[in-house]
């Protein structure tokens, strides 16, 4: 792997050029933004869950009463919960990421093959990417995110809480957590 940075918005046409030969995102991404006619097959590192997130500027959010608060935070769980489920049934019905693709998917009309790698596979484009074993291209996201975060190591704690649920526990099985809420009890 040699990561090259490059606008989001310039990936599709990169990759049209022949300029990248590849880039990280999503199935789903690939699907959305037309990459799919560009993309021979979609490799399954298992990074990222593929779903985004929404962000709400901190000094906004304190700034709202805390009935308002709570509103937005059981909406954003909501939201979370649709998402979730929705991008897993995406994936195999529209998309087509499963092996074998069903007929009238993205990535069966346009010959994307779904590439599923053994895990010592999988474990060496962790060890090639992970800020985890390969800390330097990272240090100075990170450092710019536990500042925002006021000085905790997000990387940690993201790693330590994605952690808490079994690896083999598949996509759907995953429960949601109202986790705000956690912290009260």
């Amino acid at each position: 792997l040699n990561p090259v940075p490059i606008a989001w918005e310039e990936t599709l046409d990169a990759l049209k050029q022949g300029l990248i030969d590849g880039a990280e995102t999503w199935a789903s991404a690939v699907a959305y933004a037309n990459m799919s006619p560009v993309v021979a097959q979609s490799v399954d590192l298992r990074f990222f869950c593929g779903t985004e997130h929404t962000a709400m500027r901190a000094q906004s959010f304190d700034a709202l009463g805390g009935e308002l608060q709570d509103a937005v935070m059981e909406s954003a769980y909501l939201a979370q919960v649709h998402v979730q489920a929705a991008n897993e049934a995406s994936l195999v019905k529209t998309v087509g990421y499963s092996e074998p693709q069903l007929p009238g998917t993205i990535f069966k009309e346009n010959g994307v093959r779904p590439a599923f790698l053994a895990e010592e596979e999988i474990r060496k484009a962790e060890e090639m990417c992970s800020p985890e074993f390969n800390p330097d291209p990272w240090a100075a996201w990170r450092e710019r995110l536990d500042k925002w975060a006021g000085g905790i190591d997000t990387y940690a704690e993201i790693h330590r809480i994605a952690r808490e649920i079994p690896v083999d526990t598949k996509p759907e099985n995953v429960e949601p957590r109202r986790w705000w809420k956690a912290s009260e009890a």
